[in-house]
């Protein structure tokens, strides 16, 4: 079960105001463009284990880092800039089309900066794959790393409370979180249907249809927290935010020892959601939309979800979501969001050398108190 992550990061200058990725991704080959330009993808090769992952992701954040340095720019790892102007975009056809499809609201996609982990698919447990990770969908709570968009404080997880409340308009089938499957087959036939409305209105709107085939794929043309990957052989988990790097390589292996539990013993639809000897039992499809929606408002401080990722073989314990360090300040201006994004890359490069001499002692999150002190409240 191989796996391999993408990270959305922001990019800054030294003032803290987003600034284009450009001069970055202009020297560094293996850095991806994202539609915002202040953002840029780093983006692993397959791994066999999480060693070998972290080590792969501690070296492309280094080079990354030193390269953004030198062009005067930072990287933040927050998944909204919190507050800030509105963000400059580079729209190709593909961006363009959806644009027109689903009005201003996809605009609000842009000032989200996620993770995604692909897990190598295991031939005949591919069907257990996809509904284990739709049933783990609220441990997004544990690596939450914004509470806040465009100043205001939204959501304990603002990221996906934004990206699948508000974005995708009257097609919320392309961004939510859908339901369990029967096989691989309902998977497929699910992303067709959705992919055919999604085309049709697109034609409806004035689409030429040989720009949109050119452009859309059924497999790439939904945006799902969770998304079945034939052309990598992969399953794509795009729930978490982007935050600090030993809380993802903490994610991930706690995400791929489930996997390796369920692939051994099963898994079952039905009960509170647990993991037991034998099987691996996850919610109805409606418990499991009321922990996601909890998640999202309230986060791991909610005792519901808490419990029931506890249940599902996780220590709350181990993580310290960033979002948790200013989810309580109701308000965060635009010069006092600069400033934050500077504290968090400056979090980030501490991390990522620590990583690097393979020294990463034990550092306190900054205290509630210290974020009140820093951000005036209105």
């Amino acid at each position: 079960m191989q796996l391999s992550l993408e990270l959305e990061y922001w990019t800054v200058d030294n003032t803290g105001a987003l600034a284009p990725a450009k001069p970055v991704l202009d020297r560094i080959d293996d850095l991806d463009a994202e539609s915002a330009d202040p953002m840029l993808e780093v983006v692993t090769d397959p791994c066999n284990d999480v060693p070998e992952l972290r080590e792969e992701v501690t070296d492309r954040l280094h080079e990354a880092i030193d390269v953004a340095r030198e062009e005067n720019r930072r990287l933040v790892p927050l998944s909204t800039p919190l507050n800030a102007d509105s963000i400059s975009t580079n729209d190709g056809p593909r961006t363009q089309i959806q644009r027109q499809v689903l009005g201003e609201c996809f605009t609000n996609a842009t000032y989200c900066a996620g993770t995604h982990l692909h897990v190598g698919q295991i031939d005949g447990a591919e069907t257990d794959q996809l509904n284990l990770l739709t049933a783990l969908d609220p441990a997004f709570a544990l690596v939450a790393s914004s509470s806040h968009y465009q100043g205001d404080n939204v959501a304990s997880c603002a990221r996906s409370h934004i990206y699948r409340r508000q974005c995708y308009g009257d097609h919320p089938e392309l961004g939510r979180l859908w339901p369990y499957v029967e096989s691989t087959a309902d998977w497929e036939k699910r992303v067709t249907t959705t992919f055919d409305r999604f085309r049709r209105q697109a034609l409806s709107t004035g689409v030429d249809p040989a720009t949109f085939d050119e452009h859309f794929t059924p497999e790439d043309s939904i945006w799902t927290p969770i998304r079945l990957r034939e052309k990598f052989g992969t399953i794509e988990w795009r729930a978490p935010d982007v935050t600090l790097p030993r809380q993802i390589f903490q994610l991930v292996t706690d995400i791929r020892d489930a996997l390796d539990v369920v692939v051994d013993r099963g898994l079952e639809i039905g009960g509170e959601g647990k993991v037991t000897t034998t099987t691996v039992r996850v919610p109805e499809s409606d418990q499991l939309r009321q922990y996601v929606r909890t998640a999202m408002d309230s986060g791991i401080g909610a005792p519901a979800v808490e419990q029931y990722l506890e249940r599902m073989g996780f220590d709350c314990g181990d993580y310290r979501p960033i979002a948790r360090e200013f989810e309580h300040i109701p308000s965060i201006s635009r010069s006092d969001a600069k400033q934050l994004r500077l504290q968090y890359a400056d979090r980030l490069e501490w991390e990522v050398k620590a990583l690097t001499t393979e020294r990463l002692p034990v550092r306190p999150a900054v205290s509630e108190s210290k974020v009140q002190r820093r951000v005036p409240t209105l």
